[in-house]
């Protein structure tokens, strides 16, 4: 089951946005669909939240015991406080990923819900609004970048935190009600991440074309300078052969 457990885990960090191509095509998506399981991913979240919270306060009760415990072997009541208190301050960085992931997610779900009323407004389909956004992204139109670049960001903030909390859970021993929950999370989180990917795939295959032509103008002013440089030496030379 732990290992089950650690499987699943890692497809909750959030997959977003690496590119496959240089000429990734802008396709259909569904902003009602990924609005309301965004919304749901949410909620999972949040459940989540409050049973680590909780089993952080069970702990903490349990260290408190310990402190006020008689007769108990010394080493093995250390051993046990410092078990324990290592697990709570783990939970307490795990919640607190978790409630940062929730605004993500809700950033992510207000800013879908906002696509969704361009495209009811524009009065075209998703795929052609998308089409025709995607053609304004690439001639760098400001308002179709700034607002792809939004929803970049949260997703990739997001995609961050849940790498994070990949690694908080692989230290934990989760009780089984505890990694039931874990698990339903990852599949919502999972969900999101593959509807979000294409799109973010898009916008980080503009990048890479527009980091292959930076390069390439980079390259070409190597050789302008290069040979701006040869130009002037051979002219230093000159003028020295000739006394000047």
């Amino acid at each position: 089951m732990k290992k089950t457990f650690i499987r699943l885990a890692v497809a909750a960090g959030l997959t977003f946005g690496a590119a496959q191509g240089a000429f990734a095509q802008w396709v259909v998506i569904d902003p009602s669909n990924l609005a309301q399981n965004m919304i749901t991913a949410m909620k999972a979240v949040k459940t989540e939240i409050y049973q680590d919270s909780n089993i952080a306060y069970q702990y903490q009760m349990m260290a408190n015991q310990l402190l006020q415990a008689t007769n108990l072997d010394p080493t093995a009541m250390k051993a046990q406080y410092t078990q324990i208190t290592g697990d709570i301050d783990k939970y307490k960085q795990l919640a607190g990923t978790l409630t940062d992931m929730y605004g993500d997610l809700q950033d992510g779900s207000q800013w879908i819900t906002h696509v969704q009323t361009l495209i009811s407004r524009s009065g075209k389909s998703n795929a052609q609004w998308f089409a025709d956004m995607g053609t304004l992204y690439n001639q760098r139109d400001k308002q179709a970048t700034a607002l792809f670049q939004m929803g970049n960001n949260v997703m990739k903030h997001a995609e961050d935190l849940g790498k994070r909390r990949q690694d908080l859970q692989s230290q934990l021993s989760l009780t089984p009600t505890a990694q039931a929950t874990a698990e339903l999370t990852t599949h919502y989180l999972d969900m999101v991440s593959s509807q979000m990917s294409d799109l973010l795939q898009m916008t980080a295959g503009k990048q890479q074309r527009d980091a292959q032509q930076q390069s390439v103008a980079n390259e070409d002013d190597k050789a302008k300078a290069a040979a701006a440089k040869s130009f002037v030496d051979q002219q230093t030379a000159e003028r020295a052969a000739y006394g000047f």
